[in-house]
């Protein structure tokens, strides 16, 4: 089983009926795993805000060259810092991390390069239009909402209180009518009295 230690140039001795010797040269390479990718803040983002994109990339060999580009394939060199950092085994992590301003449509793409296998490890994060619209929609309909709530709630008391007037304008009327017919009841048993004394 072949491990990072054993890299390194080899000599062989073969002795038949001459003697001879050959130098072999053992280069050993593992591949870079698929990069992992981190956006921080990963939520209420809008164009125009700083962004840190991290691209992880584990266990590979030898040290990777990593490369960052745009949507258009365009590299992005600015604001990239990179680290890697052998483990127990001799085998390296990779961690690479974007500084950049979001635009309106947005995606942003990393790749791990294994030079001697010539090999490339893709990971890449976008962030549509369509997730500012959303966002925003989701804004104004929370909006409305509250203003039909208000209105709705603006109807209802002012439906409250015309009910109550009316209830009350009511009663008003009813307790004069009330004393309207109480002499006339008063008068009418007078009346009655007279007549049974005549």
């Amino acid at each position: 089983r072949v491990r990072v230690a054993d890299e390194g140039s080899f000599t062989c001795f073969v002795s038949i009926r001459d003697f001879g010797s050959a130098a072999v040269s053992l280069q050993v390479a593992a591949p870079y795993s698929k990069p992992s990718m981190t956006l921080e803040p990963n939520k209420d983002l809008r164009p125009g805000d700083m962004v840190t994109i991290t691209c992880s990339s584990y266990r590979g060999y030898p040290e990777a060259e990593v490369f960052w580009q745009d949507g258009q394939g365009a590299p992005l060199t600015g604001n990239v810092t990179t680290s890697q950092m052998a483990n127990e085994q001799g085998l390296f992590d990779v961690h690479s991390v974007l500084r950049v301003v979001l635009g309106a449509n947005g995606t942003y793409s990393c790749l791990v390069r294994n030079p001697v296998l010539q090999q490339d490890a893709h990971g890449s994060v976008t962030i549509t239009e369509a997730l500012w619209v959303t966002v925003g929609l989701s804004v104004c309909l929370i909006a409305l909402l509250v203003a039909l709530a208000f209105v709705c709630w603006r109807k209802i008391k002012q439906s409250c209180e015309e009910e109550n007037a009316g209830a009350e304008d009511q009663d008003g009327e009813g307790e004069g009518s009330k004393t309207a017919l109480q002499p006339l009841k008063c008068s009418d048993s007078k009346e009655d009295d007279g007549q049974e004394i005549a």
